[in-house]
């Protein structure tokens, strides 16, 4: 930030090699629309190039970056909500949007491909899950789980107690294994 401040543009693009990625996870989790997370994500960035001059580094950069990242996300969505694609009636994203996860496969010698198969379907289902999630419980899942960061980060990002963190995990968890118990309990011993 103090190169881009000083108007090295091409710390700039160090900084999107570097964050486009795990940013455009958390605006993906968020709005589960591929094409609009793309575009957050270059406001985002937009967004920090106008920024450099005033940014002081008052937290780690990881977590001032996401905080700016969830604001945009919260003000776009306002502006919107009204234009974000459709749930089917089965609760499923539809079309090209869909949540992807990836499950790691348990320990085994070379998955087969029903395993392949198994696995890609449970990180479907845990995609809609988080999907379904409430916003709040959502965005804290997506900053904790998906990009890796601690509770006081995300606690920071989110403009709440680390407690308040710990809690939305908490019955995260809890609905994240009601709404995937049935599934879980129909594959009996196989699960993994």
């Amino acid at each position: 930030m103090a190169r881009l401040a000083r108007g090295d543009e091409s710390a700039l693009a160090d900084l999107y090699r570097r964050w486009s990625k795990p940013l455009g996870n958390f605006l993906f989790g968020m709005c589960s629309d591929r094409a609009l997370s793309e575009d957050l994500l270059q406001e985002v960035f937009v967004r920090v190039w106008r920024a450099a001059p005033r940014y002081e580094p008052t937290a780690k950069f990881s977590t001032w970056l996401f905080h700016v990242a969830r604001n945009h996300w919260l003000n776009e969505r306002e502006k919107r909500s009204h234009r974000l694609k459709p749930i089917s009636l089965d609760g499923s994203p539809t079309g090209e949007d869909r949540y992807e996860t990836s499950i790691d496969a348990p320990d085994r010698n070379m998955p087969t491909p029903e395993r392949e198969a198994i696995d890609r379907e449970l990180g479907s289902r845990i995609g809609v899950a988080v999907s379904r999630l409430p916003e709040k419980l959502r965005e804290t899942w997506v900053l904790a789980v998906t990009q890796g960061l601690p509770y006081p980060e995300v606690a920071v990002v989110l403009g709440i107690p680390a407690g308040t963190v710990k809690s939305r995990m908490f019955q995260a968890v809890r609905l994240l294994r009601d709404d995937l118990g049935p599934y879980v309990a129909e594959r009996g011993d196989d699960a993994p």
